[in-house]
């Protein structure tokens, strides 16, 4: 067996540690800006108003029929040309993930908020519930309920697609694992080894935190009927 004690030097552990914070930062930022993208896209498409949903139809087809790693080289590359803007990697790889993911949680939320029975909603009609009222206290609570598996399902997918930003010089986790490889000792298999366990720890970490939230959502619904 070869000799792993390079990969616990002081400097390749500090090499990976500032890459993997560099990657929880990117899927934290971008998985925040995806939801608030998403709730405004999937309300958009569902409003009565031709000129708002339209767009908003067009814009999530568009996006998820394309390649993400399309989308990140188009916002690099195509920014300056386009739209004179000199972006520099991070915000490029921020706008790029934030806006493919929003489309697809766009979808999702739609999804769920076409869940919602329809007698809930005329009950709270009858009640005297302004549509506001309904949407905010009654509708999207129940909506988002159902939506944690999927919504959860797509954070782990954002967070695996961080390192398809490594082609623009986000020095992000899978950049700096690359870069290690061209370093002596030169031994890659180790190193993507641990790639792949971190990643797989950090996924699995999310998978576990989707089935606690849906036994916890489950019990809220059970107490309430």
């Amino acid at each position: 067996m070869a000799d792993l004690d390079w990969l616990l030097n002081p400097g390749v552990v500090q090499l990976l540690a500032n890459g993997l914070l560099m990657t929880v930062v990117l899927a934290v930022v971008c998985g925040v800006l995806s939801f608030m993208i998403g709730n405004l896209l999937a309300v958009a498409r569902l409003s009565p108003i031709a000129l708002i949903r339209y767009p908003a139809v067009a814009y999530i087809e568009l996006i998820r029929s394309l390649p993400l790693l399309l989308i990140i080289f188009a916002v690099y590359f195509a920014a300056k040309p386009v739209l004179g803007l000199n972006l520099k990697p991070f915000p490029a790889a921020v706008i790029a993930l934030s806006g493919f993911t929003g489309a697809v949680v766009a979808e999702i939320m739609r999804a769920g908020l076409l869940s919602v029975e329809t007698g809930l909603i005329q009950a709270s009609q009858s009640q005297g519930f302004s549509n506001l009222q309904i949407f905010v206290l009654i509708r999207f609570p129940i909506a988002l309920r159902r939506m944690v598996p999927a919504l959860v399902s797509q954070m782990t997918s954002l967070l695996k697609a961080t390192s398809l930003v490594v082609v623009i010089g986000v020095p992000e986790f899978f950049e700096r694992a690359v870069l290690l490889t061209t370093r002596p000792p030169f031994q890659p298999v180790p190193v993507y080894l641990l790639v792949a366990v971190v990643y797989f720890v950090m996924n699995y970490g999310l998978s576990l935190l989707s089935q606690r939230l849906e036994r916890t959502g489950s019990g809220v619904v059970v107490k309430a009927s």
